[in-house]
């Protein structure tokens, strides 16, 4: 649920092809892309996951065929963007990298919505990295879900640099925003700094009700 690939330049060197295959080897239902404020793989992406679908579907049917079991599974394509969520993306006055969020989308409009808030990015938010802000996503919001990133993710942040408060009441503005289409991230790679705000998110994720997911930002 949260990869980066080649598009995510100087961040990743995974081709969407060996993803892909990787994805069906470990014979995986869904696989997402979420590469850093772009959607450049997308096509690429999707074109690779039909293909493999149909090739499992034909593997499948020879298989029922010769009177053997189906093994290939069918393989959902996710398609997301990691953005970088400033302040105001206007402001070029001060260097704001802002809070790494992962954007899923949960459909053709969801993909649209990534699509402008990408553009938007790039074409207005462009300042040392592509960036929106909080405006941008309440305006294109719609059919999308939303996990709470990595390290450097808003909550995540908070709390390790500013305070557990500060980090609750970012948890709360993104439930507030997104319910139940907003999914609290953990990832464990045994770094002690991880460790603790793993302890933080998943203690205010029971508490605010919100459900979590394991990923693995590769």
């Amino acid at each position: 649920l949260h990869n980066h690939t080649q598009f995510s330049v100087l961040q990743s060197t995974i081709s969407i092809a060996a993803l892909v295959k990787a994805a069906a080897q470990q014979k995986m239902p869904a696989v997402a892309m979420t590469d850093h404020a772009n959607l450049m793989g997308a096509f690429h992406f999707v074109r690779d996951i039909l293909y493999h679908n149909k090739a499992a579907e034909a593997k499948n049917k020879a298989a029922v065929a010769n009177g053997e079991e189906p093994t290939e599974v069918q393989m959902k394509p996710i398609v997301g963007c990691e953005f970088f969520v400033c302040e105001d993306h206007n402001n070029k006055s001060v260097k704001d990298n802002g809070y790494q969020i992962v954007l899923l989308a949960k459909t053709k409009k969801g993909y649209h919505n990534l699509a402008k808030m990408s553009s938007i990015a790039y074409t207005e938010g462009f300042y040392y990295v592509p960036r929106i802000d909080r405006k941008v996503i309440q305006e294109f919001k719609e059919d999308i879900i939303v996990l709470s990133g990595n390290l450097y993710g808003e909550i995540p942040n908070k709390i390790l640099n500013i305070g557990e408060n500060q980090a609750e009441e970012a948890l709360i503005w993104w439930k507030n925003e997104f319910k139940e289409d907003f999914y609290i991230e953990v990832m464990r790679h045994n770094q002690e700094d991880e460790n603790r705000v793993n302890a933080s998110l998943i203690s205010l994720a029971r508490k605010h009700d919100v459900k979590i997911i394991a990923t693995n930002n590769t």
